[in-house]
């Protein structure tokens, strides 16, 4: 059996890249969080809500991490919501600037009869 060298360093090369790659720290970013928890009533008023919200957090560079209706409570008050988006390299004044902006006011205004949350600006590294 002929053992062809030029195959073997390429699986050795790739094996040791995968590794050191993997082994490697990660550089730290920082990110604005929004965490929003509290309570809303399912109306076809927080569809629109959503619908009109996502171009403005894709506008800001923001992805929503995560939604989830029932979240499971270890300790504390408040409605069973949760939702936390993250804005890359965002700031606290960034963050204050896009809750204030008419346009993301325009839609607090349409939320606000249908929900009762806890909204917080906080800073993440990650």
């Amino acid at each position: 059996m002929k053992v062809n060298v030029t195959v073997i360093v390429g699986i050795t090369a790739g094996s040791l890249g995968i590794i050191v790659g993997a082994l490697l720290p990660k550089p730290i970013e920082n990110y604005g969080l929004a965490v929003v928890t509290g309570t809303t009533e399912k109306t076809p008023v927080m569809k629109e809500y959503a619908a009109k919200l996502k171009p403005l957090l894709d506008e800001a560079g923001c992805k929503q991490i995560t939604r989830d209706y029932d979240t499971l409570f270890m300790e504390g008050r408040g409605g069973p919501m949760t939702v936390i988006v993250a804005c890359k390299g965002a700031t606290e004044e960034s963050g204050i600037a896009f809750y204030e902006s008419p346009e993301y006011q325009e839609l607090v205004k349409l939320r606000a009869p249908y929900t009762n949350w806890q909204f917080r600006l906080v800073q993440g590294k990650i």
